[in-house]
């Protein structure tokens, strides 16, 4: 039974593999996500063909040292980190390992390298295989960790990230360790872990299966982050008059919308960010531009009713690069551009509560029509804004008149 399982997982995987290898060029990700299966069926169908044919031996190991590797691209290249010759030392233990190999070969016939290792070696092929999959769970970690960041970009350059926080990636990270644990056990004791290990084989490339070939890289660049400097660039689209010397209008915090009162406006600026963006170049003039382009924006385009704004398409409205857009928000609002716009978008909902031609419209009506497109990002952007639930807000301020000023 064992045997049949470890044949159909393989081949399950060579099935997966290869045609995602043959997409490389359409998908570069698609590289590594079929190196990663094909190296999970290698290994599948390695003892089953060493009982078979024992003069093969070896010759289905060598994902052992690679394993990792290339989830770890596989990762790097869904989240728009990408993958340069620069990445090639993660596959320096791959090289030594089939350096051994090919050495061993070379002496030895795989008959008598199996023999070798199953007749007194037993523990250093053990301690070998523990060596490697500790490796490959680095990875995994190192790939979840990646995702973090990723998830913190995103906040900072899209207004809507439901569909793109890669929140499977996270899950399938988490199966690839375990999978790693159980492999352990099933290499020393057999029996029940071994077929808990093929069957952790099979659900993983089921659930890549699923998820893993719909997917596309998610343009995120690294904003703040050992970014070269970039200048400011002025276009005449909102007021042609204005050069970067020019006066412009105060930059405030967005009013907090929780209640009848305003927050208190602040100029203050935030030092993390300024840190973050130290070497963006920009300027006391360019973020007072920045800032007079941004009120008009808001208070006249509303772009923020469109749900799905990023902060590219924004800057390049407003005529700047989206770093130095990026750091106004963070040093002078004190926000991310996924804060910022959805805290247009909670007000724009509180004063579309407090018109009474609006009292038979949905939450999720006046939601969808201020610019949000999932239930659960308008629930909690609300909350976290004004520190109710919309429901709660609704019946305490929606007979209430706005702040005056």
């Amino acid at each position: 039974m064992l045997t049949g399982l470890e044949f159909a997982t393989g081949f399950l995987g060579l099935f997966l593999a290869f045609p995602l290898i043959g997409m490389m060029r359409s998908r570069p990700a698609n590289l590594w996500l079929g190196l990663f299966i094909l190296s999970i069926s290698l290994l599948s169908l390695a003892f089953p063909v060493y009982a078979w044919l024992p003069q093969l031996f070896g010759m289905f190991d060598w994902p052992l040292a690679s394993l990792g590797a290339f989830y770890y691209c596989y990762v790097r290249s869904l989240t728009g980190l990408g993958n340069s010759r620069r990445q090639g030392y993660h596959f320096l233990p791959l090289l030594l390992f089939l350096a051994v190999l090919v050495y061993g070969r070379a002496g030895l016939s795989g008959i008598e390298m199996l023999g070798l290792l199953s007749g007194g070696s037993q523990p250093l092929l053990g301690m070998m295989v523990l060596g490697f999959q500790l490796l490959a769970a680095s990875y995994a970690l190192a790939a979840l960790y990646r995702l973090r960041q990723y998830r913190r970009r995103l906040r900072e350059q899209y207004s809507s990230i439901e569909n793109r926080q890669l929140v499977w990636l996270s899950w399938l990270s988490m199966s690839f360790i375990a999978l790693l644990m159980l492999w352990f056990p099933a290499n020393l004791l057999g029996g029940f872990w071994g077929i808990l290990l093929i069957f952790g084989r099979l659900s993983t490339l089921y659930f890549v299966g699923w998820y893993g070939l719909r997917q596309t890289a998610v343009l995120v660049s690294r904003i703040g982050e050992d970014a070269s400097p970039i200048r400011m660039h002025i276009t005449d689209e909102v007021n042609p008059a204005a050069v970067i010397e020019a006066d412009a209008a105060p930059i405030t915090r967005p009013s907090d919308p929780s209640g009848p009162a305003d927050a208190p406006s602040s100029v203050e600026t935030n030092p993390v960010a300024t840190h973050r963006y130290a070497r963006s170049g920009m300027t006391e003039a360019a973020s007072r531009l920045i800032g007079e382009r941004w009120e008009h924006w808001v208070a006249h385009e509303r772009g923020y009713l469109d749900p799905d704004i990023k902060l590219l398409d924004l800057a390049a409205r407003i005529g700047t690069s989206p770093q130095l857009l990026s750091q106004y928000l963070n040093d002078v609002l004190g926000m991310n551009f996924f804060d910022c716009i959805n805290a247009l978008r909670v007000a724009e909902i509180q004063k579309m509560m407090r018109n009474p031609g609006n009292d038979a419209r949905t939450l999720l009506d006046l939601a969808f029509a201020a610019g949000f497109n999932s239930k659960s990002t308008f629930n909690t952007s609300f909350k976290k804004i004004s520190g109710l639930a919309p429901s709660a807000w609704r019946k305490q301020y929606a007979r209430t008149s706005g702040p005056i000023g």
